[in-house]
């Protein structure tokens, strides 16, 4: 596959998974609205950082975790199980409280599991990956691995920019947004696992 295509295609690729109101834009809008962009941005380097280890993941063994999903339940539950029991404790938790102002770390950190939950982002890039893999015939070398892993990282983190850059805006035009983030995060998590349920 020629290097110059792989990059542009990641980057289309990730902003298709990344565009939709998910866990991750969700948080990305709320703490960048109540903490700053600083803030919201070192949450988008640790989504971002498992956002490429999903892609890759998908990338160098998507058709041996696809295939071992679909033959074992206790796999399929266990997936579907973690966003599950996150979207509950979001909606549990009802609307936010005011928290204390943190580092950039825990922020990082926060990014990374809030990707780690969202177990769909994996679900996505094991079908993305099958399908650019058959279509494009796209080969496991270094050299490919390395610039999907560039093109991932700047279509996430481009979304996830938007999104803070834009927080401000989106609230003031969707105040039903800013009062409800948490139970809008938990209906997001636990209707993609009903679609993931029915499929």
């Amino acid at each position: 596959m020629n290097s110059l295509i792989i990059i542009p295609l990641a980057i289309f690729v990730t902003m298709i998974g990344a565009l939709p109101f998910g866990l991750v834009n969700l948080s990305v809008l709320d703490i960048s609205y109540r903490k700053g962009q600083s803030a919201a941005m070192s949450l988008s380097l640790g989504a971002t950082f498992i956002e490429v280890v999903y892609g890759l993941t998908a990338l160098v063994a998507g058709g041996l975790i696809g295939q071992f999903i679909k033959d074992h339940q206790f796999a399929r539950i266990l997936v579907l199980s973690v966003p599950a029991v996150a979207g509950l404790y979001f909606l549990l938790k009802g609307k936010h409280s005011e928290e204390r102002k943190t580092t950039d770390r825990p922020c990082f950190l926060r990014g990374m599991v809030l990707n780690l939950v969202s177990v769909q982002v994996l679900l996505y890039w094991l079908f993305a990956m099958t399908y650019l893999v058959a279509i494009w015939e796209i080969d496991h070398t270094l050299v490919t691995i390395i610039l999907f892993a560039v093109g991932i990282w700047l279509g996430k983190m481009g979304v996830l920019w938007l999104y803070a850059a834009f927080s401000n805006e989106i609230y003031k035009r969707m105040g039903f947004l800013s009062r409800n983030i948490n139970r809008i995060i938990g209906v997001v998590l636990i209707a993609t696992v009903v679609i993931q349920i029915l499929k």
